[in-house]
């Protein structure tokens, strides 16, 4: 517990100042655990490696996992990704479970509606996980709609929240209901970005950070139980 909780504030402390933009666990814009109605800029392809706490799974996966992904937006209203995730299994050759075997996952997702800026309405997203599966199940299978609204504050900073509605199908168990969470940049040093998220399942708080206009880094915790990371490399083909 004392390892985590020191590793946490230390990430802190490194990303602060430096200008942040969050990458989920999954590898889809949003807070941490939660997708928002962000879509990265037409042309942006971002591929990365996740650590995934044991906390964030089912009761059956007792143990903390890797997964791996690609991201691209073709355009600035719609993205895909694609991830595998690595699982134990016992084998023929070690009855002990390990990481011999991998589930493919697809998102795909379209925001119809795109916040402007100084105007009342929000950034309006919907999208799916593994909508389509040849085994029939799927951990992250579901289908939700998200909204996403910034508001400035003079002296405070800028505070971004988002809300969704998410319905498993196809016996995921990811999401399963309202989520939502927010993310807030003070003023005083506007490139940090802190966040605190609700995922259906549990309450995560982290950071994100952006190192060298193209690494993305985000480090969250939840209930200091553990850490989950998530790190990539972003790249906007120009067109």
């Amino acid at each position: 517990m004392a390892l985590y909780r020191k590793f946490f504030i230390t990430a802190v402390f490194l990303m602060v100042y430096i200008q942040t933009k969050a990458q989920t666990v999954l590898g889809t814009p949003g807070l941490m655990n939660i997708p928002t109605a962000e879509i990265r800029e037409g042309g942006t392809f971002d591929g990365g490696v996740s650590l995934m706490q044991r906390e964030l799974l089912t009761k059956e996966m007792d143990y903390n996992t890797w997964l791996y992904y690609v991201y691209f937006a073709p355009f600035s209203f719609i993205d895909v990704t694609l991830r595998e995730t690595l699982l134990k299994y016992p084998s023929v050759s070690n009855p002990e479970p390990h990481f011999c075997q991998q589930d493919r996952s697809l998102s795909v997702r379209v925001l119809p509606i795109k916040e402007k800026p100084g105007r009342w309405w929000p950034s309006v997203l919907i999208g799916v996980n593994d909508f389509y599966s040849d085994q029939g199940g799927s951990f992250y299978a579901a289908a939700y709609g998200v909204v996403t609204k910034s508001l400035a504050f003079e002296n405070v900073g800028t505070l971004t929240a988002s809300v969704g509605y998410s319905r498993n199908i196809r016996e995921g168990v990811l999401y399963d209901g309202v989520f939502g969470g927010a993310s807030l940049s003070p003023s005083f040093a506007p490139t940090v970005r802190l966040m605190g998220e609700y995922d259906t399942r549990g309450i995560n708080v982290g950071l994100g950070a952006q190192l060298f206009r193209h690494l993305n880094l985000t480090c969250f915790t939840r209930e200091f139980k553990g850490i989950s990371a998530t790190a990539s490399y972003q790249y906007t083909i120009p067109y």
